[in-house]
């Protein structure tokens, strides 16, 4: 015999259900920041890699020790180091500012969404924009044993879906010609997401577009974005991968493509700070545009030592603003989840793939002149040292040693020798760790 409820219980379930799926959207929901002051942190250029697409053998091995000093063998490990201190730290917003992914892989990019719903669910804001690496890259690769294989990679629409509750999904507003947007945490602070990353020619090409650059469309709804943000007294600040002034002697591709003609924009908007990645090195620089100072703060890459991520707390009420980026400690959580011999094992390979990667680099080009430049075997490994420190000081924006063995015998190098303008640069970087000014 069929048995039925009596409507008037089926209705009262009904009433259950709907305030209970009202009360679940409330529960999800992250209220806007309505104190004195709002905190962000900030990381860039993770460049993770599912560990599902490795198994850490041979082909691996070696793709991972020719990444330009990135620690791509232990990149879902740092990622997890940072969302476990976000999730001490508590922050108000996390922001991630492009090169999300090692390669642009599906699976990278799922694993890293999954990672950040652990911040969500800890009612961390979470915000992030696509980097040159991150979108329709031809380059997407598992490995295993001794060989590669192609894998899934994403496109811009599929990017939106997978990062749908880390920023795409509480977009205040959308730029119709990119995948940028605006968030408002709060009434007083915004942040816009901008899409500097240039992808559409890439299959073509056969591999990511390094430069990048913004829309005349997306320059002119940053405008109008602008003019509403000053009408409603609120500090707007630019998040993008590509940086918006030069950082340092190698910047063609890094800076963004007409830098002047954003900056232009950006300073009309009345933006006065923008946070970038990119370069992979710890950097703060400024410019004078329009009268107006532009503070640019490129977050040194998560990827490679020593692992920063930046902290930045804005004073709501009168836009005042502190920044300083912290070493993520990395063995300290290894330790904590494996063992203090795994963290060892991580430390001394984190060193050595940043130092390698400048030491190896200069070694093949010495010993290409050594007969021109009259250098013995034991001057040219000297020479090859002191860019091994000089990587390791640029990516850290900090000095290299002034009484380095090596730094001395740089100096006395001929002037055109090639990367002796680059290595004694590097006694000269400073200021790259901490910055205070206005955001409005």
């Amino acid at each position: 015999m069929k048995r039925t409820l009596p409507a008037f219980l089926l209705a009262g379930l009904a009433s259950l259900l709907i305030l209970t799926g009202c009360q679940s959207k409330k529960k999800q929901a992250i209220p806007p920041v309505t104190g004195h002051n709002l905190t962000a942190m900030v990381i860039s250029d993770d460049h993770v890699i599912a560990p599902k697409l490795h198994d850490n053998g041979p082909s691996f091995t070696t793709y991972a020790s020719n990444d330009g000093g990135a620690n791509l063998k232990y990149s879902a490990t740092i990622f997890r180091a940072f969302i476990a201190q976000a999730l001490k730290t508590k922050p108000d917003v996390v922001i991630v500012s492009g090169d999300i992914t090692n390669n642009g892989e599906k699976a990278s990019h799922e694993y890293v969404a999954k990672q950040l719903k652990r911040l969500t669910a800890a009612k961390i804001r979470v915000y992030v924009v696509p980097g040159n690496h991150d979108i329709n890259n031809p380059l997407t690769r598992r490995f295993k044993g001794k060989h590669q294989y192609e894998v899934d990679g994403v496109s811009p629409e599929q990017f939106k879906q997978i990062y749908k509750k880390a920023g795409y999904g509480q977009a205040a507003k959308t730029d119709p010609d990119s995948l940028a947007y605006l968030v408002k945490p709060s009434k007083k602070t915004w942040f816009l997401m901008l899409n500097s990353a240039i992808y559409k020619g890439n299959y073509q090409q056969g591999s990511s577009t390094v430069g990048g650059g913004l829309t005349d469309g997306t320059l002119n709804w940053v405008a109008k974005v602008g003019k509403e943000a000053r009408k409603q007294g609120a500090t707007l600040i630019p998040v993008l991968h590509h940086n918006t002034m030069d950082h340092t002697m190698i910047h063609q591709d890094y800076t963004i493509g007409y830098a002047d003609q954003v900056r232009d924009v950006f300073s009309k908007a009345n933006i006065k700070l923008s946070l970038t990645g990119h370069i992979h090195a710890q950097s703060i620089k400024h410019q004078t545009v329009n009268g107006q100072s532009l503070t640019d703060i490129a977050s040194g890459a998560l990827i490679i030592g020593p692992h920063y991520y930046g902290t930045l707390k804005i004073n709501q009420d009168n836009g005042h603003a502190t920044y300083h980026a912290t070493r993520l400690k990395v063995a300290d959580y290894i330790k904590q989840h494996q063992s203090a011999k795994a963290a060892k094992t991580y430390k001394k390979y984190d060193h050595d793939v940043l130092y390698a990667s400048g030491y190896n680099a200069a070694l093949s080009q010495l010993y290409e002149t050594r007969d021109d430049n009259h250098l013995s075997t034991k001057q040219v490994k000297q020479l090859a040292a002191g860019m091994g420190e000089a990587n390791v000081a640029m990516f850290r924006g900090t000095p290299l040693a002034k009484n380095s063995a090596a730094l001395k015998a740089w100096k006395k190098q001929p002037k055109d020798t090639s990367l002796r303008g680059f290595i004694l640069m590097t006694q000269n970087l400073h200021g790259n760790l901490t910055w205070q000014g206005a955001t409005r």
